[in-house]
């Protein structure tokens, strides 16, 4: 009897283990199982606010972009700053990213917000927006080549030498096209509150500086004595890149012959508006530039979830595109802006780093006391 009886009790007590063994694994997959349905659920829907660039402003606005957002659960709502503004507003209760226009702004963000990771989905070229008999002035005194139907090089330091001696439009040969007794300056937005305007505050302080970046305190003070004349001497200047990039699109080129903008601001302007491809409106590339880089700082888990999305969503990048900025992926935007007839170059290799924030601000801080 025992050996029948001995045999039936170990396999039940195996039995009951692998039960047991089998209950606890069905427990815990159950367990998993619903937390990742909780966190999918507490992540299907998010509306978040953020600060951002002026030029971004457009680009949210979008009902494409918004579907695309609303079909990864994100509603978001932006409010617009200078780059400049952003980077000292960190405030997490009230936002949930911020996402200026620039990478000194947004790494001393980074550092306020503690953030372990930043994202990067646009950048774009400084450019100087023109016109064709302006360009064509500057190729006759050999401060600018043509490179395409409505783009252009333009020797930096050659140009800020000019700005610097106070050379007027009319003293140079072949201005005939432009006789005015206006100097030859380079207008911009305010470099107190734009990063446009601090961005071309990096270039001329690069020239200023021996063709070096600004990389100390002595560096930018000895900079800020040559730089601020070309800030002071054009007036009355806007906070944001919008206002004066209208200007230039509705006055013409009496009222600024040479405006700093965004490479991104006059590629939207011809996809939208193809037939003006064919008139005098040119795009200038100075030599060196550098890239405004749009960098996304989060200040929440819905402010990482956009900078992902916008970094590495397909849909999001091509209509990134539309407003004329340039992406990572395998399109960058040239290719695709070039099939609709704005061709710019793919491939920029005279670019520059900014100089790092703290000596960037100096500089800015130095220029805004000379306004006093």
């Amino acid at each position: 009897m025992r050996k029948i009886i001995a045999p039936l009790i170990a396999v039940a007590l195996l039995g009951a283990i692998i039960s047991g063994v089998w209950y606890s694994h069905s427990q815990l997959q159950l367990e998993r199982a619903t937390d990742a349905l909780a966190l999918s659920e507490r992540q299907k829907q998010a509306t978040l606010k953020g600060l951002i660039g002026s030029e971004k402003e457009a680009f949210f606005a979008d009902v494409r972009v918004q579907k695309v957002l609303a079909g990864l659960g994100l509603t978001v709502t932006v409010e617009k700053a200078g780059s400049r503004a952003i980077a000292k507003r960190f405030d997490p209760e009230k936002y949930d990213f911020g996402f200026p226009s620039g990478a000194p702004a947004a790494f001393q963000l980074q550092a306020q917000a503690k953030a372990s990771n930043v994202y990067r989905p646009f950048y774009t070229p400084i450019v100087f927006a023109s016109w064709r008999p302006i360009a064509e002035i500057l190729v006759a005194n050999k401060i600018a080549t043509k490179e395409g139907d409505f783009y252009y090089v333009v020797d930096l330091p050659a140009l800020l030498a000019l700005v610097e001696k106070g050379v007027r439009w009319k003293e140079l040969p072949s201005s005939e096209a432009f006789p005015t007794n206006k100097a030859v300056l380079v207008n911009s937005t305010d470099v107190r509150t734009s990063n446009s305007a601090a961005m071309y505050l990096a270039l001329a302080s690069y020239v200023a500086n021996q063709q070096q970046i600004v990389q100390s305190a002595e560096e930018a003070t000895r900079a800020i004595s040559k730089v601020a004349p070309l800030f002071l001497k054009q007036g009355f200047q806007e906070q944001s890149s919008a206002g004066p990039f209208e200007d230039y699109l509705a006055l013409g080129m009496g009222k600024a012959p040479l405006l700093v903008v965004y490479e991104s601001q006059l590629v939207e302007f011809w996809l939208k508006n193809p037939e003006r491809l064919k008139g005098e409106m040119v795009l200038m590339y100075p030599k060196p530039t550098v890239f405004s880089k749009h960098v996304l700082v989060p200040f929440t888990s819905s402010g990482a979830r956009l900078g992902d999305a916008l970094e590495n969503n397909p849909a999001l990048r091509e209509l990134a595109h539309e407003y004329g900025f340039r992406t990572g992926g395998d399109l960058k935007g040239p290719e695709t802006w070039a099939k609709r007839g704005v061709h710019v170059p793919e491939i920029l290799v005279d670019v520059i780093d900014p100089p790092s924030y703290e000596w960037l601000e100096q500089m800015i801080i130095g220029i805004e006391a000379k306004f006093k």
